[in-house]
């Protein structure tokens, strides 16, 4: 099983109670939803590690996050927890958290606040299992790149062909934009339950 998948079962399986609390979506929603942010936030870090600088410090972060937080994902509710995801995210998103945030918004057909919060709670989850995965494989930076990337290209493929656009541009320099009914078919697929299937 790959670590997103596990990721998957764990936190958004344990998780879309305490979520739809948190954003106000409804639990079903925000099961379905969570493994569209972690599979995000998965593309970016894979933007981010394909350069030697970044998976540089992409593994010196992971030492501050080791893979305890999914002991007892109900932490990924705190508002501590919450406020450092949000931290991690302008990491990983730059520039494109806004546009990131309203593609999957669109594409759920949900609020763009519910999901910046829902991608607060994933981002501490996602570094959580990478860290783990680092610490328990002994992987370098260089290891880690080559993990990172693997997990992603595994999501890319797992996804409806219509979110490609979103993963390709989270990996693309510049700036880019998406075309609405590409999103809305895309989320019609993904709330179909194609999103994630093993």
């Amino acid at each position: 099983m790959s670590l997103m998948d596990q990721l998957t079962q764990v936190v958004a399986n344990q998780m879309s109670q305490q979520a739809a609390h948190k954003t106000g979506l409804n639990e079903g929603l925000a099961a379905k939803v969570m493994p569209m942010a972690m599979a995000a936030l998965m593309a970016g870090l894979k933007k981010n590690a394909s350069r030697p600088e970044g998976a540089a410090a992409l593994a010196n972060a992971l030492d501050r996050h080791d893979g305890s937080l999914l002991n007892n994902v109900t932490q990924l509710g705190r508002d501590d927890v919450l406020a450092d995801g949000q931290k991690i995210l302008g990491h990983i998103l730059g520039g494109k958290q806004s546009q990131t945030e309203r593609a999957l918004a669109k594409t759920a057909g949900v609020d763009q606040g519910e999901i910046a919060q829902l991608l607060a709670m994933a981002a501490p989850a996602v570094l959580a299992s990478l860290g783990r995965a680092k610490r328990e494989q002994g992987l370098d930076a260089s290891g880690l790149a080559g993990l990172v990337t693997e997990e992603s290209v595994r999501v890319q493929q797992s996804a409806p062909q219509e979110l490609s656009g979103l993963m390709g541009f989270l990996d693309q320099d510049g700036d880019g934009d998406f075309k609405d009914d590409v999103l809305e078919q895309a989320g019609k697929k993904l709330l179909g339950g194609l999103f994630g299937r093993k």
